[in-house]
């Protein structure tokens, strides 16, 4: 990586946190924005993490803070069990805020057809 290349990172990332403290200048900006997000994804076929399957099969889940949702599931008796992403061979603990059924085209190597979601359900 060249200079000119961090150089236009560095401006890049500060041009997107300006236009956030613009668009989102408060806490409770940032809080109507959250709650908007969130019922456009549950109108998307989502659901609250808490409704997800208790029985260890896969789901899609939604992390706070992840650009994409992962493959996941729920280990253990409800409420003392522990969600598990499942990525690259491997469990990782996390807190999803919110799931959905696998798509009907899901393969267990985690791969789908390039159709969007929410047709496929």
């Amino acid at each position: 990586m060249t200079a000119i290349d961090v150089h236009s990172i560095l401006r890049s990332a500060e041009e997107q946190q300006r236009k956030r403290a613009e668009q989102m200048s408060t806490d409770e900006d940032c809080f109507r924005v959250m709650v908007q997000v969130v019922q456009r994804m549950k109108e998307l076929g989502w659901d609250d993490a808490c409704y997800c399957p208790k029985d260890g099969s896969l789901f899609q889940a939604i992390e706070a803070g992840l650009p994409k949702p992962g493959i996941c599931s729920y280990l253990g008796e409800w409420p003392t069990g522990h969600w598990f992403m499942h990525d690259a061979g491997d469990l990782w603990p996390c807190r999803p805020i919110l799931w959905r059924p696998l798509p009907h085209t899901y393969d267990r190597g985690g791969q789908c057809e390039a159709k969007p979601f929410r047709q496929q359900c």
